[in-house]
């Protein structure tokens, strides 16, 4: 599941000036405890890594000559981990930018940090699971490889057990690393769907939009939240549009309002085989994350 290790970490100069702050809960950056900071690591050896706590929170320090980076997390965090963390983020920060940061001063241009916002995301944050789960043939594999940009195969070949890929976010705007986790439709599989659910951040309900599937999938995925906590966001994905006598997304809708699922099911339509539909099933994905994310937008916000 999406869940932050810290609440926010800031890089800037000994003189005040931001140059990266992520931002991963709660909390307002505070800037008061942000300058008695810069002025703690003023007169102590860089190859430290300290901490200070203030109310509910430690903030953990380090710097690189002028330039500080400050971590700051709730109480009950591991110090081990923080330190870990920091500590790689400090290596990666002198291997990618050691020229760029010399003498510490701000650089005029800074969208050169853009890419390492992902650095510090992938440290911080697991990947978003996204969980394809849905009767057999409906074409599960096919939304993968569809989000994952690659060529479809129109042989079927059935899923065994569960089927991991990965890709990467950027594409759609989000950075962080995402797991789609293809789950078999085969009845003989279907007990193990509980399970594999566990940490999951999105599930994509893949139907063929026929009226018998769309029936057997409200049945499955009543079935799996009333045995398990749902924590995950679900949305329905109306396959194989272009074929006959398929049903229209609204009425799958209709049909999984049946359930006692709440919030209830969107449903959205799609064919899978159909590279063109690449742009909107991305969407649709880049939307689920905002929206578990309790945001409009990526997650970035300056000093």
């Amino acid at each position: 599941m999406i869940s932050p290790l810290i609440q926010y970490i800031t890089i800037f100069t000994r003189d005040g000036k931001s140059l990266l702050f992520r931002n991963y809960g709660s909390l307002n950056i505070d800037r008061d405890i942000i300058k008695k900071i810069s002025n703690f690591v003023s007169i102590e050896s860089q190859s430290k890594i300290k901490y200070t706590i203030t109310g509910k929170f430690k903030y953990f320090y380090t710097s690189i000559d002028r330039i500080i980076i400050v971590i700051c997390s709730d109480l009950e965090d591991d110090d081990a981990v923080i330190n870990s963390k920091l500590t790689k983020i400090k290596l990666n920060l002198i291997e990618k930018y050691e020229d760029v940061l010399k003498g510490g001063r701000r650089p005029e241009n800074l969208t050169i940090f853009t890419r390492f916002e992902r650095v510090i995301d992938d440290t911080f944050l697991s990947p978003i699971k996204v969980a394809i789960i849905g009767m057999g043939r409906s074409g599960k594999t096919d939304v993968v490889r569809l989000i994952c940009g690659k060529d479809i195969n129109l042989e079927y070949q059935p899923t065994i057990n569960v089927d991991i890929s990965s890709c990467d976010g950027s594409e759609i705007g989000v950075n962080r690393s995402i797991e789609l986790w293809d789950f078999a439709g085969q009845s003989n599989f279907k007990s193990l769907w509980g399970s594999l659910l566990d940490s999951t951040d999105i599930a994509l309900l893949v139907m063929d939009s026929t009226f018998e599937n769309v029936n057997q999938s409200k049945e499955i995925i009543q079935d799996i939240l009333d045995k398990s906590d749902r924590g995950f966001l679900i949305i329905g994905i109306a396959n194989e549009q272009d074929k006959p006598n398929r049903l229209t997304p609204k009425f799958c809708e209709d049909i999984l309002s049946q359930t006692k699922i709440e919030p209830p099911i969107k449903v959205q339509g799609m064919i899978a085989i159909d590279p063109t539909y690449r742009e909107k099933i991305l969407a649709i994905l880049r939307d689920a994350i905002y929206k578990i994310s309790n945001t409009s937008e990526p997650n970035l916000k300056p000093m």
